[in-house]
């Protein structure tokens, strides 16, 4: 089973806040026994965002790891920012005081607005998959708008990072771009650490 069909079933039965937080967990205890420039990314939904308590409980992962909070790359979707409340802003703005840093996953495809990366403590955009593979697929519109955003994130000091590469011509497309950093079976498959 894939995440993208067991997560929607987590949320509707309540249990996504739990694995989140396990998972916040696990990525902290990797990274504690890797090297410091190394960062890690985790995906944190909505409910997690919006349940009382959670920003204390990601502190005191953080705390017990020893990790310095700069390492944790924190992503929301860009869809999950669509019901923003002030208890989403204050935690993601403490959380980014800590050290932490935010990047909107799957940027590109939702409905969030621009405001949103004005008033919201965001370090990074990952550019969605849909547009490496438009690339791919020879849409121009992809190329175009890939480069759009590009240009928007730079010009508001964003990191970037596109994800879903395949190919070495995906890859020398976004990097021409300006995109900073990729992810996708190009550079390697997901594999357990050991």
């Amino acid at each position: 089973m894939t995440p993208a069909e067991f997560l929607p079933i987590a949320e509707t039965g309540g249990l996504i806040c739990d694995i989140d937080l396990v998972v916040v967990r696990a990525g902290l205890q990797t990274l504690a026994s890797l090297p410091s420039p190394l960062t890690v990314s985790l995906n944190i939904s909505t409910p997690t965002l919006t349940r009382p308590g959670y920003l204390e409980q990601i502190r005191g992962l953080v705390r017990a790891s020893g990790v310095r909070p700069s390492r944790l790359h924190l992503e929301v979707t860009e869809t999950s920012l669509l019901g923003e409340s002030n208890a989403i802003t204050s935690g993601m703005s403490s959380l980014a005081e800590m050290g932490a840093r935010w990047y909107v996953d799957d940027f590109g495809t939702g409905y969030s607005s621009i405001a949103h990366l004005r008033d919201l403590p965001i370090s990074g955009l990952k550019l969605d998959v849909s547009f490496s593979r438009g690339i791919r697929e020879g849409h121009t519109k992809s190329v175009r708008l890939a480069n759009a955003l590009v240009g928007m994130a730079r010009g508001l000091g964003l990191d970037t990072v596109a994800e879903g590469i395949e190919t070495d011509v995906e890859a020398e497309i976004l990097l021409g771009q300006g995109w900073r950093h990729g992810q996708g079976y190009l550079y390697g498959r997901a594999e357990p650490l050991d």
